[in-house]
């Protein structure tokens, strides 16, 4: 695994970026690992998927930074549910190292990251929630899975639909009636939590809900 993390930050270098990103991939050029560390976390906190991707090198080689296996887990899946699908092999292989104590750990790290966007209405948000719960919980939770995806389907999140479809198949046919009602139910309690910027298609569902006796 060492060799394939030593080309990965040289990988992300041929992306284009803004100057601070840059100043990072010169710190690591010029052996200034500790400096690019400090950058690359800054950038990966505001959202820098490939940022966070290049900090998860950094930990687990141990360069600018104490070596850490949590750590590099961390931010390597934080650039993956970002949407940097090339950070899926290093995520891979720094979970296959983890306890399954440390797994629960960072599943909740990531949801306490993405679960305040989701509630605001972001949809890739949603997804990787839902990626989450069904994927990297030891124990996962495909039915929360299934609502994230389809509140995100509701809004119109490019895949979501897809993925609701493909985590759909993993539940028995028995449990899909229960899964669509509960996230119904999902949908409608995100819906009373968006108060005046609620969309359009919370107010048609909650007409057409049931009334409760």
């Amino acid at each position: 695994m060492r060799v394939f993390l030593a080309g990965a930050v040289l990988l992300a270098a041929h992306a284009a970026h803004a100057d601070p990103f840059e100043a990072a991939l010169d710190d690591v050029t010029q052996g200034r690992h500790a400096a690019a560390a400090v950058a690359f976390h800054a950038l990966a906190d505001t959202g820098d998927a490939t940022a966070a991707h290049n900090l998860a090198v950094l930990f687990a080689l141990g360069k600018g930074v104490p070596q850490s296996h949590i750590e590099a887990s961390y931010w390597a899946l934080t650039a993956f549910l970002k949407g940097l699908n090339r950070a899926a092999p290093l995520s891979d292989a720094l979970l296959a190292e983890l306890s399954e104590r440390e797994r629960i750990a960072l599943a909740e790290r990531l949801e306490t990251r993405f679960a305040p966007s989701a509630q605001s209405g972001d949809g890739p948000s949603m997804l990787a929630l839902a990626i989450i719960l069904a994927l990297l919980r030891p124990v996962p939770d495909v039915v929360a899975a299934y609502s994230w995806q389809s509140i995100a389907a509701a809004i119109d999140t490019p895949g979501a639909a897809r993925a609701r479809e493909q985590t759909r198949k993993m539940l028995p046919t028995d449990a899909r009636p229960e899964a669509e009602a509960q996230a119904k139910a999902a949908f409608l309690a995100w819906c009373a939590g968006r108060a005046d910027d609620a969309p359009a298609q919370c107010r048609l569902v909650t007409a057409l809900a049931p009334i409760a006796r």
